[in-house]
């Protein structure tokens, strides 16, 4: 059975839902408003929450957009239940992050069939995680044992191990707490020909960016401290063409529509092919060369102008 919290300030809404919730046999919780509901959620994440949108004090709007902002609750499903039914307000409250929309007054036939839908829905992105996560931790044990195989043969044979790479070539700045992760996705990137500067934290890429010069980030989103999205913000702002490939476990729309509305090239998952981050980053690559070549053409072009229009100005 599933945990459902309900947030209405009118305690007749509450003890209405609540009945109709009632025979399912989930857990129902209530909250009498926005910061109560916060509260509550911090206390013991729900499977489900029914939101009110008018409420005094912390609305519904800021209670969704606060939950999407957080990644501890930002996957938790978010039904709307109230009584405006301007197309406007269903279309902010879906941009801030709610997954359905109720319209006041209720039909319980309906509410129980929406409940259930998302619930199921939550329980393929649980699965969907899981399956994502084992197949991301077999890829870095496979690479482990692969990376021990070769330095053991190494040493037998004295022979020098993988780890040098060209000067040539183009530099990348991957980002990723998980050190097995870095290992992985250093060795692959090398091995199709990328220079790369590994770093474990948001801080200290923003450091190495200041000191180096890269032509592509790969930037993991869920990351302690200066989070993925907080990292790429200001990346953008330090750096504006440089392209980012957003790395990540933990795949949501509302992540890769955050990530791709602050500027990020591509957004990768991890655990699903992995050549996809290759050819992420030599797009990304390419688009940069691109880019700084049109720059340079742009600037010829403006400086021939001005060196044919400077005889008719005098």
């Amino acid at each position: 059975m599933a945990s459902v919290l309900v947030v209405d300030d009118e305690p007749q809404n509450l003890e209405l839902l609540e009945g109709v919730l009632a025979p399912t046999g989930h857990t129902i919780r209530t909250a009498g408003g926005g910061r109560e509901a916060l509260q509550a959620v911090e206390a013991d994440p729900p499977d489900l929450i029914l939101l009110d949108l008018m409420m005094p004090g912390v609305g519904g709007f800021e209670v969704c957009e606060m939950l999407r902002a957080d990644p501890r609750t930002a996957r938790i499903p978010v039904i709307i239940v109230t009584a405006l039914a301007q197309l406007g307000v269903k279309e902010r409250a879906l941009t801030l992050g709610a997954d359905d929309y109720l319209t006041k007054p209720i039909h319980p036939a309906d509410v129980l069939t929406r409940v259930e839908a998302m619930l199921r829905v939550r329980h393929l992105r649980q699965d969907l995680d899981r399956t994502l996560a084992y197949l991301h931790e077999l890829e870095l044990a496979r690479h482990q044992r692969k990376r021990q195989t070769l330095a053991e043969m190494s040493v037998r044979l004295g022979a020098p191990s993988h780890e040098a790479q060209g000067s040539s070539a183009s530099a990348v700045l991957l980002v990723d707490d998980e050190e097995l992760a870095r290992q992985f996705y250093t060795d692959l990137l090398v091995e199709s020909g990328f220079r790369v500067v590994t770093v474990a934290s948001g801080r200290e890429a923003l450091a190495a960016l200041s000191q180096h010069a890269f032509e592509a980030v790969v930037l993991d989103i869920m990351m302690p401290g200066l989070s993925g999205l907080e990292a790429l913000e200001q990346i953008r702002q330090i750096s504006p063409d440089l392209p980012v490939v957003i790395l990540t476990a933990h795949p949501s729309s509302q992540n890769a529509i955050a990530a791709l509305k602050l500027g990020a090239f591509d957004f990768i998952v991890k655990g699903l092919q992995h050549e996809l981050l290759v050819l992420a980053v030599r797009r990304a690559v390419q688009h940069l060369a691109q880019l700084r070549e049109n720059r340079e053409a742009t600037g010829a072009l403006q400086a021939r102008i001005r060196e044919l229009e400077a005889p008719s100005a005098r």
